[in-house]
């Protein structure tokens, strides 16, 4: 045996082992000695890709094909090593010229298929991977690429089974645990999905995607800390990531640390100015933090976010500007909840004085009450066939338009009225004159993502409900019945929330009662847009319209704000309404 083969095989032990420097050392000993050697060559190049010196990977292994160019698996590692760096096509030629040197290997075949999924051919990557399969059943990689190659082409289930097959023969695969994540995430599946991301994790920590979107699941379930742990381990190893700058940001915000979430917000728009969820989201932050001019302008980016982009109508006609338009008709739009919607009805007035007419087009369950804004010529329901109209503007714009600030917001209260008729057709079926009376909302619609951050849940709300001298109307619309009956109150309170037709019979129902008491629901909106006296009870970090840490809102000058001060715990903002709500009923005595 010569030296030079007992140094190779030294070196190729070392290398096996995973003594990187100590096998490039004698790899490279061995070309000085030797320039001619082929393997030394493509061995050390081998050794660069495995440093991610890719540059230095790529020339070595072309001089060992110079060399050698009937040997397939210089030819397999160069392609490697050019999918490394983006080069997709140039990397699936190299595994084809491997294929064509040595036919059927199901390494190779999967390679390719590898190669075609990153270059945008599923259709044909599917069949390359399909050969891999067959030619190496046991191959993981072969089962993960057609995992991919099947997601591509929508082919979701059959994707899953190659996923779990890779799995099944490489458990600490950890690409393959990643897309079982995604597959189950997509599904809404979220614990399955975290199940797999902390897997993928565990197998390889600097899984960035497997970080970002765990922080993601964490962060919908108000794990805030952890997200952000999650986040900061993906952008240590890519700080350039834009997406998960503003997700971070959103988990800094829930948090209630504005100049962080800010910080975070801006970082992300640097590196993607045009992204619209995130400049959605820092608008809201800026609202929240009382910079309403700033906040409204950002907020026109909604209309590019994937939510508002399936509700986007395209128009016929230009969006009112807000100049005197005398002769004009404008129809404003709803377009989010009834809350926002009755919040923002406060502009119609305004909007009024400077056109010729306005039409509104909203929900049916709030028709009949915006039919009595001042203002509005007309009421369409929404989804009804529209009137002619010379401008259209989205509700929520208004704010906007009218360059709102904190001390411009229109605070001519009530806005909103209702019929004597309508009031007086409640009135005996009210109850409990004489006594304090009050309405209480529990919880929202379960079609709010933040119901369940937002809503206390009737549970929490029972020292409350046992302040003597009150006499409890319940205004929950969602599962009342069963929720009393859950809670043993049916007797406790009475039940007209199954009652109402509409909001013009809950507004109705508050012109009986001296006090509103509700989570962020649009009762709340309903009850301050009338004037009632109104108790909102508020998470940790509540929605931008309340801004920080006041107890009152510019927006309801008869609201009170009661804020949980430990998120997620609503034990202490109902222990302070009570004892509020007795001194106001020993008051009254």
């Amino acid at each position: 045996m010569s030296d030079v083969t007992a140094e190779l095989q030294t070196a190729i032990k070392l290398h096996q082992s995973g003594c990187l420097s100590e096998a490039g050392e004698l790899y490279a000993d061995i070309v000085k000695k030797k320039p001619g050697h082929s393997d030394a060559h493509h061995l050390l190049g081998v050794v660069e890709f495995q440093r991610a010196a890719f540059d230095k990977a790529l020339d070595l292994i072309d001089t060992a094909i110079s060399l050698c160019p009937q040997a397939a698996i210089y030819h397999s590692n160069r392609g490697r090593v050019l999918k490394a760096v983006g080069k997709n096509t140039a990397a699936a030629s190299a595994f084809a010229r491997a294929l064509y040197l040595q036919p059927g290997v199901p390494e190779s075949l999967s390679d390719l298929a590898g190669a075609l999924i990153d270059s945008g051919e599923p259709d044909t990557a599917i069949l390359f991977a399909k050969r891999a399969i067959e030619r190496g059943p046991d191959l993981a990689s072969g089962h993960y690429n057609y995992g991919l190659a099947a997601t591509s082409l929508n082919e979701f289930s059959s994707a899953r089974k190659a996923f779990e097959r890779a799995v099944d023969l490489a458990p600490g695969f950890a690409p393959a645990l990643f897309e079982l994540g995604c597959s189950h995430q997509a599904e809404n599946n979220d614990d399955m999905a975290e199940r797999y991301y902390r897997r993928a994790i565990a197998t390889d920590p600097l899984l960035i995607e497997a970080h970002a979107n765990l922080g993601n699941i964490l962060r919908s379930r108000s794990v805030l800390e952890e997200a952000i742990a999650h986040y900061d381990a993906a952008l240590n190893e890519d700080p350039e990531h834009a997406v998960v700058h503003g997700n971070r940001g959103v988990a800094l915000q829930e948090m209630g640390d504005t100049v962080g979430a800010l910080s975070a917000y801006d970082r992300a728009l640097a590196l993607d100015p045009e992204n619209a969820e995130t400049q959605r989201n820092r608008a809201q932050l800026l609202l929240q933090m009382g910079r309403l001019p700033e906040g409204w302008a950002g907020f026109e980016w909604r209309w590019k976010t994937k939510h508002f982009a399936s509700i986007l109508r395209n128009w016929h006609c230009p969006q009112w500007n807000g100049r005197p338009q005398r002769d004009a008709t404008v129809l404003v739009h709803a377009e989010q909840g009834f809350g926002d919607t009755i919040q923002f009805a406060r502009y119609l007035p305004m909007m009024a004085a400077k056109v010729g007419r306005v039409v509104l087009e909203c929900p049916a369950p709030l028709s009949k009450l915006m039919a009595r804004c001042e203002g509005v010529d007309d009421v369409i329901v929404s989804g009804s066939p529209l009137p002619v109209f010379d401008f259209h503007i989205p509700m929520m714009s208004l704010p906007g338009i009218f360059a709102t600030d904190l001390n411009t917001i229109p605070d001519d209260i009530p806005y909103l009225s209702i019929a004597s008729e309508l009031r007086d057709a409640w009135s005996e079926r009210i109850g409990g004159k004489g006594r304090f009376r009050i309405g209480v909302v529990w919880k929202g619609s379960d079609q709010h993502q933040r119901n369940t951050w937002r809503s206390p849940g009737l549970a929490a709300l029972q020292p409350l409900l046992k302040v003597q001298d009150v006499h409890w109307v319940s205004l929950q619309k969602d599962d009342e019945a069963s929720d009393l009956r859950i809670e043993k109150m049916t007797s406790t309170l009475l039940a007209l929330g199954g009652l109402l037709r509409d909001f013009s019979d809950t507004a109705a129902v508050m012109a009986h009662l001296d006090l509103i008491i509700t989570p962020d629901t649009a009762v709340a909106h309903l009850a301050g847009a009338l004037g009632r006296p109104v108790w909102l009870m508020l998470p940790h970090v509540a929605e931008w319209r309340w801004l920080m840490t006041r107890d009152d809102s510019p927006w309801y000058p008869t609201m009170r704000l009661y804020r949980q001060h430990i998120r997620g715990d609503w034990t202490e903002a109902v222990g302070r309404m009570t004892v509020d709500l007795q001194d106001v009923i020993g008051a009254k005595s």
